[in-house]
């Protein structure tokens, strides 16, 4: 099996055509036809059946693109780290952010990889915790900002900042102040089913069951409900912070400590370390770090003697957990 035949594949499952894959690849279409058919006749398999204006994956077809796509992926990073050594940074790196973070954390990062690296080119894949520690072990992100620290042995992890979970309702819906569990109980809420997972385990141990009366998975969508006061919702501050300060939407603090969710980096455990990769961990740090100074993770400083109630305590540093790994000394916060 050719990793030039794997390509072809890749990018006729993409395309859904054999004719446009032949162009975007500069072949003739009988030439790509051919490597298919050698392709399917090695694995003893048909991998594509024809469509109404193109071709659809059969079954061994959508598992081979799984596996295509990993194996192309490794043989083009280890390539990138081989042509960086002892060069400047520079190959394509892939980044894994959970959907709430991405709209407020990826344009800054992209300016300033585009500005400080511009050799490094950089990919990025949103997602829920559970799909981006998958997608860290079978190796199709090179790191990932997850939302908890991992618990996967293969996934080292190291905790950068802590993020408060607010809720957020309508301007003038409630009197400003702290939510009690009790209120917080019988308050209706939008709320997507991973975030309601996040939540359950933030709140284990307070006595409080929230009220979902409405479920999506998209967190615009969900602003925009509480904007227009259908229901209230618990949302990571930052993804909020911006509309609050505008007066669109009003955050409220749960409980008298609050509850925060820990921000934490994770990369593959057996991976070895790049160039690029360190680059993108340095900067992907700096600006969490900078969120945090800023008062763009949390309502504001909590009570230094509340207790951290509902969510393991985070280690002092990355040094202390053993599945942690070491971001570059100019990016590490405490």
């Amino acid at each position: 099996m050719e990793l030039r035949s794997l390509h072809y594949f890749v990018r006729i499952a993409e395309l859904g055509s054999i004719t446009r894959a032949a162009s975007h690849l500069h072949l003739a279409q009988p030439a790509l036809t051919r490597h298919m058919q050698r392709l399917e006749e090695e694995l003893g398999v048909a991998l594509f059946t024809r469509a109404n204006r193109g071709v659809r994956l059969t079954e061994a077809g959508v598992k081979l693109l799984d596996s295509a796509t990993r194996i192309l992926r490794e043989v083009e990073r280890t390539g990138d780290e081989i042509r960086a050594q002892g060069a400047h940074p520079s190959g394509r790196i892939v980044v894994g952010v959970t959907s709430t973070l991405c709209p407020v954390l990826v344009p800054e990062l992209f300016a300033r990889l585009r500005r400080d690296v511009p050799r490094v080119e950089l990919k990025i894949l949103h997602a829920g915790m559970i799909r981006l520690e998958e997608f860290v072990i079978d190796g199709r992100v090179d790191v990932a900002l997850l939302s908890e620290l991992s618990r996967s042995r293969l996934v080292a992890s190291t905790r950068l900042a802590e993020e408060e979970m607010v809720l957020v309702t309508q301007p003038g819906a409630r009197m400003p102040g702290i939510v009690e569990g009790e209120e917080l109980g019988r308050t209706p809420l939008v709320l997507g089913d991973g975030l309601r997972a996040a939540m359950d385990g933030l709140l284990a141990g307070r006595g409080v069951r929230l009220k979902v009366e409405i479920e999506i998975n998209d967190n615009e969508t969900m602003r925009l409900m509480v904007q227009q006061g259908v229901a209230a919702s618990i949302l990571p501050y930052s993804s909020v912070a911006r509309e609050c300060a505008r007066g669109l939407l009003a955050a409220h603090r749960i409980t008298g400590d609050g509850v925060f969710r820990t921000l934490a980096l994770g990369v593959r455990a057996s991976r070895s370390a790049s160039l690029a990769r360190d680059a993108v961990i340095r900067t992907l740090s700096e600006v969490v770090a900078e969120m945090a100074q800023d008062g763009r993770l949390a309502l504001g400083p909590r009570s230094r003697s509340a207790p951290r109630r509902g969510r393991p305590s985070a280690p002092p540093s990355a040094a202390a957990t053993p599945n942690a790994f070491v971001i570059p000394a100019k990016a590490r916060t405490h």
